[in-house]
Order: structure tokens, then C-alpha cells, then sequence
């Protein structure tokens, strides 16, 4: 096990103080009314009350803490470990392996935890590392909970604390056909993720009497976007048509036909778009190249519903004058924003969207840690509760092809901020 950072060390003397006068949103068992965050759990459940059991519990997490992807996997430590705060549960101690970010390096890491006794592994970060550290893993009969959203790694122990592409794409697509729109454009990154997208929106959109009337596929390259949007905008097309147009009200030379040119001399083109609402499912520095092309193309914001996934969950984009307006499925904007607001408390920074994974996936297994008959705490049928847990992501629940089905709300990304338009459901449908 690498060195436990010094931070962490300090975070463990002063984070109690920091904490006692704050209220705690935690995870909860649905039926249980136990929150994770309190000190204790509530009478008649798990253990006695004001009482912890002597034994001790170790918790592993497998996690890239050195190399290129080192700043994820710190953030989803540092998460965890306000997550194993939060519980108050001495029991438990949480211990950190460093992965690298290889694959070789996820196998050892994953080796040395289960000879240091680790009853769950939280990790690893990446679909490859998953793969070669499970076997040892479920050899050991040991969960192993990873934090990647390749569904090909998951199951026979191995469950994916994250968001699947195909839920989102699947939420705001319904959405938005229950709110009038029927003809679907998409912009389709040529990857694995793109793939899952596409499959996703045309399985979704089967469902009703909505349709797919424009697909791009895009090398992910700022600099190969510009022709995938120009033909999705049909944009040549309608050009042409505005070209031919002026020069044949030119040609009449008339009173009407001047008043005629000047109400479309503002315009590049000439004809709607065949669609109503486009499907853009790319984020960062990427999705800001592609957002302006649309417009710039003559895809109006104004006339078409702008879609997103879960990669739109950025609150830099409501500077992105084009994505104003846009839906995209993600957690609930309020649980969200009390987690990011402890967290940077705590650690100086805001989070990066993973890191709520590892705080609601420390906060799983501190509930699951709270049943008295150890052998029961940790198994399948305790993590695949039908009825689901809530964290600050949200619900969520665990299927038992080790995928995670989500309770997801529509957020519309503002001039100001982002808001809610369609809540999460309660509850997960049986």
C-alpha cells in the first residue's frame, strides 16, 4: 500500500470539528430511514444503538494516485475518504493502492489489498484494469466495485459505480419526445461511447413515433468537425437555394421584389433544417468547437432543442451562448451542489464530475458495513437491493449484470445556471 497522503492524515484529526455544525447528506437505504452522513444508526437497525462492534473492517481502493491520470484518482480518493468521514464508523479504514493506471498496475494493486485483508475493493478507474484485476477478485469471493462505464467489464461480481451513456441518451430522449419533438438529428464521435450513444437514440426513439432524419459520424479532431456539421445542417443545400432566390428577385427589378431582398438580406440561407432537436453527446473542449458550428451552419437554437449527455454536467457551459436552452439527463442540480460545496471546503478545489462516484460508492459500502451479521454485508443480494440506495447522486441501484441503473433528472443549462426540468423519479420502476 502506497503512503496515505499527509493531508488525509490532518483531514482525520480536524474534519470531525469541520463537520459537527454542518447537516450531512448522505446515502440511504430506502425503507431503512438511515442516513449514512449521521453518527449513528437508528435503533432496530444493524447495530445496537450508540454502539459500533470492535471488529474491524478493511476497505480497499484501487486508484490511478501517480501518472497521467493521477488527478482522477485522487479526486475519487479524496471523495471516499469525506464519504468514511461523513459515516463516523472507526470500524472502518479505508486503504489507498495505486493502480499507475495500468493494467499490471491495477493486478498488483488489487493482489496486495486482498493479502492485507480487504473485504471490498472500490476500483479501479479503467475498463483494461477492471478486467485483469477481477479474476483475483472474485477468486477471493471479494466485490469489486470499479468506476469505469464499460458495461463489457461488469458482472459475476463486479459492479460499475457510474453513469451508463445509454440511460442518459435513453432519459432526455424520452423527454424531449414527450414535449412535441419528433425529428432527431445527431452528431456521433466515431469511438466505442459513440456507438453505445447511436444504438441507444435509435432503440429510444422506436419506442414512439419519432425518428432519426439526420446522422453525422466525426472524427474526434477539432479540426474534422466542420464538414460533419455542415452536412448535417444540410447547409450547401439551403445555400444554393438562398443564392438562386436572390438572383431572381434581382431579376424582377420591382418594388416587391426589393422588400422581398431586404427581409432576407440578414440570412446565408434559404429552408429549415429536416429536424427539431439534435443530439450532441461530447463534452469539454470539444463539444465548445461543436456547439458554435451549429448555428454558424444555420441550426438555429431557437427553433431546435439542443440534447446532451451526461458530459454536459459542467457548469462552464452556460458561457456557451449556443447550448442555452439545451436538456441533458444528469443528477439533481441541489444534491449535486451540497456535495461540491463540502467537498471544496474540505480540498480547496471544486470536484470534477467523477469524484460523487466515490463518495457514493464509500457511502454504499459504510451502509452495507452496518448490518451485525458480517457474513451478510458484503454479497450480491445485499448490493443488488431492488429498491435501490440514494446518494448525492441521486438513486440508484445495482443490476445484477453489475451495471448501475440510475434515477435521472432533465437539466436545462441557462443563461445564469443550470435548472431542473424534469425531476428524478422517486423511485425505480419493478
Amino acid at each position: 500500500m502506497g503512503n496515505f497522503p499527509v493531508r488525509r492524515l490532518l483531514l482525520l484529526f480536524w474534519l470531525p470539528l469541520a463537520l459537527a455544525g454542518c447537516a450531512v447528506d448522505g446515502l440511504t437505504a430506502p425503507g431503512t430511514g438511515m442516513l449514512v452522513g449521521s453518527s449513528l444508526p437508528p435503533a432496530g437497525y444493524g447495530l445496537p444503538e450508540g454502539e459500533f462492534t470492535d471488529d474491524p473492517i478493511s476497505i480497499a481502493i484501487a486508484l490511478p494516485l501517480s501518472g497521467p491520470s493521477a488527478a482522477a484518482g485522487q479526486a475519487l480518493l479524496d471523495a471516499a475518504s469525506l464519504a468514511l468521514f461523513e459515516a463516523y464508523d472507526p470500524r472502518i479504514s479505508l486503504n489507498p493502492y495505486d493502480t499507475l493506471g495500468t493494467p499490471e498496475g491495477a493486478e498488483r494493486a488489487v493482489q496486495l489489498a486482498l493479502s492485507d485483508g480487504a473485504e471490498v475493493i472500490l476500483g479501479p478507474l479503467f475498463a483494461e484494469s477492471i478486467r485483469r484485476a477481477a479474476p483475483l477478485a472474485r477468486d477471493a469471493g471479494v466485490l469489486l466495485i470499479g468506476f469505469s462505464n464499460n458495461r463489457a467489464v461488469a458482472g459475476d461480481g463486479v459492479y460499475l459505480a457510474s453513469f451508463m451513456p445509454d440511460q442518459e441518451v435513453r432519459r432526455v430522449v424520452r423527454y424531449a419526445t414527450s414535449k412535441g419533438h419528433r425529428k432527431f438529428a445527431a452528431l456521433i464521435p466515431d469511438t466505442a461511447y459513440g456507438q453505445m450513444i447511436l444504438k441507444s437514440l435509435s432503440d429510444t426513439l422506436s419506442e414512439s413515433d419519432a425518428s432519426i432524419v439526420a446522422l453525422e459520424i466525426y472524427t474526434r479532431d477539432s479540426q474534422e468537425v466542420f464538414a460533419p456539421v455542415r452536412r448535417l445542417a444540410n447547409y450547401d443545400t439551403r445555400r444554393r437555394a438562398y443564392l438562386a432566390e436572390e438572383a431572381f428577385l434581382k431579376a424582377l427589378d420591382d418594388d416587391l421584389a426589393d422588400e422581398i431582398l431586404k427581409s432576407i438580406e440578414n440570412l446565408e440561407t434559404l429552408g429549415e433544417v429536416t429536424f427539431d432537436a439534435v443530439l450532441v453527446p461530447e463534452g469539454g473542449q470539444l463539444l465548445r468547437s461543436l456547439a458554435p458550428l451549429l448555428p454558424f451552419f444555420e441550426v438555429d437554437p431557437a427553433t431546435v432543442r439542443f440534447l446532451g449527455t451526461g458530459l454536459w454536467d459542467d457548469r462552464s457551459l452556460v458561457h456557451e451562448p449556443p447550448l442555452q436552452g439545451g436538456w441533458y439527463a444528469g443528477v439533481p442540480v441541489e444534491a449535486r451542489d451540497a456535495f461540491a460545496l463540502r467537498y471544496k471546503t474540505l480540498f480547496g478545489a471544486e470536484p470534477p464530475r467523477i469524484a460523487s462516484l466515490g463518495y457514493d460508492a464509500m457511502s454504499l459500502v459504510a451502509l452495507l458495513a452496518r448490518n451485525e451479521i458480517r457474513s451478510e454485508r458484503f454479497t450480491a443480494a445485499a448490493i443488488e437491493n431492488p429498491n435501490g440506495f440514494t446518494g448525492v447522486d441521486g438513486g440508484f441501484r445495482f443490476l445484477p449484470n453489475g451495471t448501475t441503473e440510475r434515477n435521472l433528472a432533465v437539466i436545462e443549462i441557462g443563461k445564469t445556471g443550470f435548472r431542473t426540468v424534469s425531476p428524478a423519479p422517486e423511485s425505480f420502476e419493478k
